[in-house]
């Protein structure tokens, strides 16, 4: 079975021009110019893109798949994420992770859950460990055998700065701790063939931030790029780390959910985000975006007799933010792809995600004249058009009738 697409305006993420994308199977089989892919004596499905801007599906490196949250009680704890919410977001690629509650959720059940995703038709992976958790969490007891022996893990993650301390000493136990992880996930990948990197969670709190991890860099010689820091937009001290991280070589991770406008009064909007990193002389190449989706950490409430709240974060805010950067920041549509798509596939060592190209896998968004989704294509089949699911999860259906949602 053979699919083209025809007469797209093709990123790949950099700009190609209008060209047919041949699709066979779950690949990229060509990438042509318009009109001149011909095939006889094959079973062949044509899709008419012209107008559509085609791009790859997008890669959310932090997503909390089994519901994060829990931080005021069981009430407050989300619930998993359907596939039908990361596909109708552009999202063919995800990354999942514990987060804060690793008492009622565990790796069992995260990696199941990414096996879920897979067999709904999207890619899915997951990193091994926790916020706040000693010792890491992990499926088989040691980071080292869960990257090397189970494929869905692909890193570790999201470990919290805050093991350093308010204390920290230029390498006390906490650093130790941090560089120890990083240690070992270092050589499963290098085993596994897999990237092995260390997603970082930074609490708005800390004064120091970045600087304890510059230490461990300058002091163990591991690579800057084992590590991840995320949503360093959250306030202006982790954005000032992040410029310099970045400048040295390092990848910083945008919070699309971080803004004061969703409730964290110190972040740095993060449509504003991307300019200042930019023109502060963070290489495009080091910047990724991700939602944080599906968590739900307490909201930022004054006043004592305030109730408290949840902050839901949701998945679709990657593709808000994206499209803000493109209509309001002005930035170029192929340079804004890159830290939604090719650049977390490479810290996450995804070859074959990220990009438009031959051999590629067959993951496509095609966005409208005002870059809205209109199609999602994972895996070379059609899950979302014209705002109808086209290929539904096993309960997504079923969810959407309770909510009195036509599928």
């Amino acid at each position: 079975m053979v699919t083209v697409i025809r007469n797209a305006k093709v990123f790949a993420p950099q700009c190609l021009g209008e060209k047919d994308i041949v699709i066979s199977s779950e690949r990229i089989v060509d990438i042509v110019d318009r009109g001149t892919f011909k095939a006889s004596g094959i079973e062949l499905t044509e899709i008419d893109a012209a107008g559509k801007v085609v791009c790859p599906g997008f890669v959310d490196n932090h997503v909390h798949v089994l519901g994060g949250g829990g931080g005021l009680g069981f009430a407050s704890r989300a619930p998993e994420l359907q596939t039908s919410q990361l596909v109708r977001a552009g999202i063919t690629s995800v990354i999942g992770m514990l987060g804060f509650d690793a008492t009622t959720k565990n790796m069992a059940s995260l990696v199941a859950k990414t096996k879920a995703f897979i067999q709904d038709g999207i890619s899915a992976y997951c990193v091994t460990g926790a916020t706040l958790e000693h010792p890491i969490p992990t499926l088989t007891g040691r980071i080292r055998t869960d990257l090397a022996y189970v494929n869905e893990i692909i890193g570790v993650g999201e470990i919290s700065i805050s093991e350093l301390g308010y204390g920290y000493d230029s390498f006390g136990a906490g650093a130790q701790y941090i560089a120890k992880a990083a240690t070992e996930s270092l050589l499963a990948g290098r085993l596994s063939g897999k990237s092995g990197y260390l997603c970082l969670q930074v609490p708005p709190y800390l004064k120091q931030v970045l600087r304890p991890v510059f230490d461990i860099v300058d002091r163990t010689g591991l690579p800057i790029t084992q590590f991840l820091p995320s949503h360093v937009n959250q306030t202006d001290g982790y954005m000032s780390d992040a410029i310099d991280w970045g400048k040295r070589g390092g990848y910083v991770d945008i919070g699309a959910n971080y803004s004061p406008e969703n409730n964290f009064s110190r972040a740095t909007l993060p449509s504003k985000a991307y300019g200042i990193l930019r023109a502060a002389g963070v290489p495009a190449s080091r910047i990724t975006m991700s939602s944080d989706g599906n968590g739900a950490p307490p909201k930022e409430e004054a006043g004592e007799n305030k109730p408290k709240v949840a902050n839901y974060m949701p998945v679709r805010s990657l593709h808000a933010v994206w499209k803000r950067w493109v209509r309001e920041e002005g930035v170029d549509i192929a340079e804004a792809l890159g830290p939604v798509t090719s650049n977390p596939a490479a810290i996450a060592g995804l070859s074959s995600k990220g990009k438009l190209a031959r051999g590629a896998d067959a993951d496509l968004v095609f966005l409208d004249d005002d870059l809205n989704i209109e199609t999602v294509v994972a895996r070379g089949v059609v899950h979302f058009s014209s705002g109808d699911l086209i290929r539904q999860g096993m309960f997504d259906r079923t969810i959407l009738n309770e909510l009195g949602i036509v599928a």
